[in-house]
């Protein structure tokens, strides 16, 4: 009976001590995300505000990219056909280039330098920035 009862704690013990190091781990994960998401409302992209310029090459016309505070950024273009715009996001400076405009326009390069390169179907080009 005392082999028993001794065989009965030990587990016992075990499951205490296992059900402690996975509240305590689940506790840090929560921990870390809510830390993750502090910094994610607190981040001020530092190219935030609103950029003027053109583009040329094939085709030119005037390009706006509106950099919101968490790095998001609409590029809008304007010629004699109207608008175009789209929206993408930066990482560092430099465009994050996954997406195009409705009509295919899509913008390579960075603000650090505040110039690039653009592409619409077969026409090509370059664009410059400046900060206003």
């Amino acid at each position: 009976m005392k082999k028993t009862d001794t065989m009965i704690k030990k587990i016992i013990t075990q499951v205490v001590l296992l059900t402690a190091v996975v509240s305590l781990h689940s506790c840090q994960h929560i921990l870390d995300q809510a830390e993750e998401k502090r910094a994610q409302e607190n981040f001020t992209s530092e190219f935030m505000g609103k950029w003027t310029g053109t583009y040329y090459g094939d085709l030119s016309g005037n390009l706006t990219v509106n950099v919101a505070k968490n790095a998001s950024a609409e590029v809008s273009r304007s010629a004699s056909g109207g608008t175009d715009s789209y929206w993408t996001s930066l990482i560092g400076s430099s465009f994050n280039t996954t997406v195009k405009s409705p009509q295919g326009f899509i913008i390579y390069g960075n603000l650090q330098n505040k110039a690039g390169t653009w592409e619409m179907g077969t026409a090509k080009g370059t664009w410059t920035l400046m900060k206003n």
